[in-house]
Parts: structure tokens; C-alpha cells; sequence
């Protein structure tokens, strides 16, 4: 109230400031030197006008004559200041009453425009009370169903106006409720150090309570927790931390939320455990290619041998090297490589990027390896079995060619030879025979490159 006073106030001194300088301007100036030149004129020949116009209060009284008359002007609209004009109040909110315990209501925008119609000064003062205008949609004694209602407005002011919208075409829905288990979803795991993983979140509470009307919550696939990151203030160490007020959210079966659903609580308190899983795995370098012919790799360093890998548990574990390929086709000459190594998929972090390779060539020897034994690899064992079409094709011999004291070291334990039978089924084929060892800086090759393999079903 004595804000709306103190604007009224204002108003009316802003009103009575505009006249005074109107009247001042227009009335007593012109007016003085109107009859002061009469009484100039006159003065020789009518003493008494003269006498008249020299009186201290004649002005102040032909003045305040005038002052009545512009006021009755402007009060009945002859000058333009009180002219009748229209504006618009935009985005007033709309408050809505009603049963919101028994009640789901759907339809009703959140905000209405005004459009106002009177005078300038009356437009003026509801422009300055622009807080005062209430919308309201009032809904008690209305239940379940489709409802046109009328939009009502308190007019503090009291001028002429429109609604947009007037009217408000809404639908009821009885309220329901039903319990629901809500899950952790972590946000910004990216802003987490990247030698730090969340390893578990335990909220407080395992159910909630939703309500809205039956079809709508036969939408809801699942409620989450949002775990932010950012709001955790992790000191980039390990340890477990606490996260109250967390934010519960509703989402159907295709990930996008569902709003207007009242969650009972609204929000959960969460308990998040930072750790910092790590492995140290070998770094493998992998001559990619042939080298020139009558040259052969003599020996590979590397001032990287292993790495430290951080990331989460699961993903670790199923890492047991890191493999750097460099390609040595047609190389017969020393050379150092300048690698880079790549992250594995689900790794965070690692403890080297970069590695130097030094790779020593020698001459060219060979040496073969008779009676290696095959074995049939990739093959549905659940549905099939396999077998050589011969006894032949079960074993083949290996030339092995590198430098010869790597040769030396070598036994026929340390080579493995296969064939391939992914994705094949019942029946006959021909499929090659591939070789490898564990030394990779030798070159391994069979001297049977085909076999016939019979598949059959179990």
C-alpha cells in the first residue's frame, strides 16, 4: 500500500509540475505583456486601468482564473494529455486454483497479455503498478474433464480492458500415484580428472512416490537421480563424497523427460565414491610390412616399455598390452621411430603418449620347422566340429627367416599354426593356412599354404 501511495504521489506531482510550467509559459507570460501593453497604451487616458493592472494581485488572480480553466480542459479531455489510448501489459503470470492433491490440470499457458483502454494518465499509473495485476484461473468446484474457463482480472486501476486469452480451454485429470526405483545418472563425467573414476553412488532412498493422472505416468520408464559433477567439489583426490538436494527426474522409454510429474520427495541425498583404479601393462611393438629382401629385423628397443592405465575397473582388467604397429615394408636399414601411442577404448588416462622405437637390421637367414601341428580357431564349437579331409592336412612345416641368432633361440613350441573357420557352417572347404610366433621380429610362412577342412554338425 504505501508503495502504491508513494507511485500515486509522484503521478499527481509529475501532473501538477507539467501544469505550473504550462501556465507559466502559456498563460502569465503572454498575459503580462498583453496588459502591460494596454495599460501603456491607455495609461494616459483611463488612470483607473491603469491603477487596476499595476495592483500586486491582479495578476496572481487572472492566473489562477486561467489555471481553473486549463484544469477543466484537461479533465475533460480537450487537451490531448488525457486523450483516451490503449496499451498492452505482455506475459503477466496466471495463477491457477484448484485441488492440486486430488487434481492433474493440463492446458493452461503460463502467462496472458492485457490490453488496457482509458485515458493517459490512468494508462500511466498502470504501467508504474505493473506488479499490482493479477490473472487468475479459478478452478475450485470444477472436477474431471474438458472445461472452457473464464480468465478473471483484479484491474487495480480500474480502466476498460481485453484478456488474450479470455478464455481457457483446459482438461482435469484425477490424480493417481504409484512407486517407483530410482537409479544414479552421472552428469559431466568428463569434468572429472581423468586419473579419477566414480566407482559407485548410494542415494538415500531406494523408491519415490510420482503422481499425475494414470496415462501419463504409464509413460514413465524410469526416474534418475542427476548426479552432477561439478556440483561434487572433488579435490582431484580419491575419497567419497556427499551431494545433497539432488535433482530427481522422470524420462520414457526414449530418454526424453517427462515434465509436469510431481515426485515425492522432489530431491534425494547422494553418496559418491571417487576412486582411481590403474594397471601397468607391456608396451608390444609390431613390425607391420616385409622388410627388404636378404634383410632381416635384428633386434627392437623402445624407451617406453610399459604404461600405467587409469580408468574403471571392468575396462582394465580386459587390457593386457598395448600394442604400436610401425611399418618396416622394404626397410634394410637402421631406422628410429617417433610413435604415438594410442589409448585404448574406456581408458581415462595413460602414463605415456609418445614412444621412440629403434629398430637394428642384420642379415637375412632362414630355418624350417617341420610337423607343426594345426588348430582350428573361430569355429561355433556350440553347433559344429571340424576335421582335416587327411592326415596330411594336419600338420605342416614352417620356414622361419630372420637374423640367425634370434633362429637359434627359436624351437618349434614358440610357432602356432591355424586356420581360420569364422563364420563358416556345415559343409567342405579350403581355407588358408596362417602362422605366427612369438618373436615378431622374425617372419613366419608355411610351406602348405591351403588345407581342406570337413565341418559338420554336432
Amino acid at each position: 500500500m504505501k508503495k502504491l501511495l508513494i507511485s500515486i504521489g509522484k503521478f499527481f506531482g509529475k501532473i501538477f509540475n507539467f501544469l505550473y510550467k504550462i501556465i507559466d509559459i502559456v498563460i502569465v507570460v503572454p498575459l503580462s505583456k498583453f496588459f502591460y501593453f494596454i495599460a501603456d497604451k491607455l495609461g494616459s487616458k483611463n488612470g483607473s486601468l491603469d491603477k487596476f493592472l499595476n495592483n500586486p494581485n491582479t495578476l496572481i488572480y487572472l492566473s489562477l482564473f486561467f489555471a481553473f480553466l486549463i484544469f477543466f480542459a484537461v479533465d475533460n479531455g480537450v487537451v490531448n494529455l488525457t486523450g483516451s489510448e490503449s496499451t498492452v501489459l505482455t506475459k503477466i503470470p496466471i495463477t491457477v486454483d484448484y485441488n492440486e492433491e486430488e487434481y492433474v490440470v493440463e492446458g493452461i499457458p503460463e502467462t496472458a497479455d492485457i490490453v488496457l483502454m482509458g485515458k493517459k494518465s490512468g494508462l500511466y499509473l498502470a504501467e508504474q503498478l505493473v506488479d499490482e495485476h493479477k490473472l487468475t484461473l479459478d478452478l475450485s468446484g470444477y472436477t474431471s474433464g474438458t472445461h472452457k474457463v473464464k480468465l478473471k482480472y483484479n484491474n487495480p486501476v480500474k480502466l476498460d480492458y481485453k484478456l488474450d486469452p479470455s478464455k481457457i480451454t483446459l482438461v482435469i485429470h484425477s490424480k493417481i500415484s504409484e512407486s517407483r526405483t530410482i537409479t544414479a545418472d552421472i552428469l559431466n563425467k568428463d569434468k572429472l580428472n581423468e586419473t579419477l573414476v566414480i566407482s559407485s553412488v548410494k542415494l538415500d532412498r531406494d523408491t519415490v512416490i510420482i503422481k499425475s493422472y494414470k496415462e501419463k505416468l504409464e509413460k514413465v520408464a524410469s526416474v534418475k537421480a542427476l548426479v552432477d559433477v561439478n556440483a561434487l567439489n572433488i579435490n582431484d583426490k580419491p575419497g567419497e563424497y556427499k551431494l545433497e538436494n539432488v535433482k530427481l527426474v522422470a524420462y520414457d522409454e526414449m530418454g526424453t523427460e517427462i515434465t509436469n510429474i510431481e515426485i515425492v520427495p522432489g530431491t534425494v541425498t547422494a553418496t559418491v565414491t571417487v576412486t582411481s583404479p590403474s594397471k601397468v601393462v607391456p608396451v608390444k611393438v609390431v613390425p607391420v610390412g616385409d622388410v627388404a629382401s636378404g634383410s632381416a629385423i635384428g633386434s627392437i628397443s623402445s624407451n617406453v616399455s610399459t604404461v600405467t592405465l587409469y580408468g574403471d575397473e571392468e575396462t582394465l582388467k580386459s587390457i593386457d598390452e598395448i600394442k604400436v604397429n610401425i611399418n618396416v615394408d622394404g626397410l634394410s636399414k637402421d631406422k628410429t621411430y617417433q610413435e604415438t601411442i594410442e589409448k585404448p577404448n574406456g581408458v581415462r588416462s595413460m602414463s605415456n603418449t609418445n614412444i621412440t622405437i629403434k629398430v637394428v637390421m642384420e642379415k637375412e637367414t632362414s630355418k624350417e620347422f617341420k610337423d607343426i601341428p594345426l588348430t582350428f580357431e573361430n569355429l561355433d564349437t556350440n553347433k559344429y566340429r571340424a576335421l582335416a579331409s587327411s592326415a596330411s592336412d594336419t600338420k605342416v612345416n614352417v620356414v622361419v627367416k630372420g637374423v640367425k641368432t634370434l633362429l637359434d633361440k627359436l624351437s618349434s613350441d614358440n610357432i602356432r599354426a591355424y586356420v581360420d573357420l569364422s563364420d563358416l557352417t556345415e559343409g567342405e572347404y579350403e581355407v588358408p593356412v596362417m602362422v605366427t610366433g612369438d618373436d615378431v621380429k622374425l617372419s613366419y610362412s608355411s610351406r602348405t599354404t591351403k588345407i581342406k577342412v570337413i565341418i559338420n554338425k554336432k
